[in-house]
């Protein structure tokens, strides 16, 4: 695992020495790249994952590991007891043909589970990595941490909701939740398929265009948890922790095209013909079971707004993202070396 952005950390922080810290989800595409920040940072690292075959980069990394679910209470008593704290980072990400019930089982319950085995082991410290699409569309762009929202699907909705059962910990636990947002970097192959679509001029643009994404550097989520780690400001607090600005979809386009050395060459469909074929898709792709390359939630995603004010996290932990133009490159760089975009 590369990261090769430096963390660039506000140097008020409260000095807390080496601590030993439960990571869930360290087998993640974020979760990965945290365990590895904190590793190099000399603390002392937990990992509670599932017997997966998943693990290699944590076991040469040195990391403790605990075997078990996010919903297994037995399990995380073990993984959290004689942790001093916790980054949670651990949930089912939106995709198409997860049950409703598995979104609010992990994202949820699980959450809260979590957060009960925290306070009776007294491990006091907690940091939750949220999702800043929880807020839902963004009608007046762009959204602060207060902005009221209104997520649209099962996925948002059970992210809001875990943010509420964190905040609800505020008076017992000494809480941070982070929101990033469209994450992507070295190690992702979640996103792969859209830079994929770029290079080989089969992506469509849904609309217009001119609905705004936020790309975010995982970078610069990784500098986001461990600011707010070090930093006492950030107990009880939500921050944006996004990218350095948010962009329409069709300049995104045109971006990760230049960076290919390619014009945008980038053709449109109507929102209402998109959502046709994504309806087909997912009907067929239930009826004869394989996952539709569209899906009306990827037609969402292209056509609502994402876009964030991150100026709190800036003011308050001296939050510095990378610029957009040097995360496109730096991952651009990453799939050419992983061959993934042969």
């Amino acid at each position: 695992m590369e990261w090769t952005k430096t963390i660039t950390l506000n140097r008020t922080h409260e000095n807390i020495g080496h601590e030993r810290i439960l990571v869930t989800g360290g087998t993640g595409f974020i979760g990965s790249h945290l365990v590895e920040a904190l590793v190099k940072r000399g603390h002392k690292v937990r990992c509670i994952v599932r017997n997966d075959g998943q693990t290699r980069f944590l076991e040469n990394l040195g990391v403790e590991l605990v075997y078990g679910g996010i919903t297994e209470k037995n399990a995380l008593q073990n993984a959290v007891r004689g942790m001093t704290a916790v980054f949670h980072l651990a949930g089912i990400l939106g995709r198409w043909g997860v049950p409703v019930e598995v979104y609010w089982d992990t994202n949820v319950k699980g959450t809260r589970l979590l957060l009960e085995c925290c306070a009776e082991q007294g491990v006091t410290r907690v940091i939750y990595c949220g999702s800043a699409s929880a807020l839902g569309h963004i009608e007046k762009p762009p959204a602060d941490e207060d902005y009221p929202g209104n997520p649209s699907n099962v996925y948002e909705q059970s992210k809001a909701q875990s943010e509420k059962v964190v905040l609800d910990y505020r008076d017992k636990l000494k809480v941070t939740i982070i929101r990033p947002e469209f994450v992507y970097g070295p190690g992702d192959t979640h996103v792969l398929r859209l830079f994929k679509a770029v290079k080989n001029r089969k992506f469509l643009i849904v609309g217009n265009g001119k609905s705004f994404l936020h790309p975010t550097y995982v970078g610069d989520v990784i500098q986001g948890l461990i600011l707010c780690f070090e930093n006492r400001k950030s107990i009880g607090q939500v921050y944006n922790i996004v990218g350095e600005r948010y962009l329409t979809v069709e300049d995104l386009i045109s971006m990760i095209s230049r960076n290919f050395g390619l014009e945008m060459h980038a053709r449109h469909i109507p929102s209402w013909g998109a959502n046709f074929i994504a309806s087909t898709s997912e009907l067929a792709g239930r009826l004869f079971g394989f996952e539709p390359v569209l899906t009306k939630s990827r037609v969402e995603f292209f056509t609502v707004n994402k876009a964030f004010d991150s100026s709190k996290a800036r003011r308050e932990l001296g939050y510095n993202p990378i610029k957009l133009e040097d995360g496109i490159a730096d991952t651009i760089k990453w799939y050419l070396e992983k061959g993934y975009l042969d």
